[in-house]
């Protein structure tokens, strides 16, 4: 793989360490960003910010009850996929 190399703040180098599990590279770190970023559309994203403020606000029309139980399902199930 052809590497390149960039200028990043001490600060910014600081926080990729922090993202970093141990046997990650920057590129691991950078890339799984990119795809996080990225997986949202804007009016997703739009939609999304829109019910956080509703949440953060005492409005909790559109929030669901879940067990521990039920998030572990989940969760093991995006882990999985």
């Amino acid at each position: 793989m052809k590497t390149r190399t960039i200028n990043i703040s001490k600060d910014t180098y600081r926080i990729l360490s922090e993202l970093a599990s141990e046997n990650d590279t920057f590129d691991d770190v950078i890339r799984f960003l990119i795809c996080y970023f990225e997986e949202f559309s804007d009016n997703q994203a739009k939609s999304y910010n829109g019910e956080i403020v509703n949440f953060e606000s005492g409005n909790l029309d559109n929030v669901t009850k879940l067990t521990l139980n039920d998030l572990e399902k989940r969760i093991s199930k995006l882990e999985n996929s």
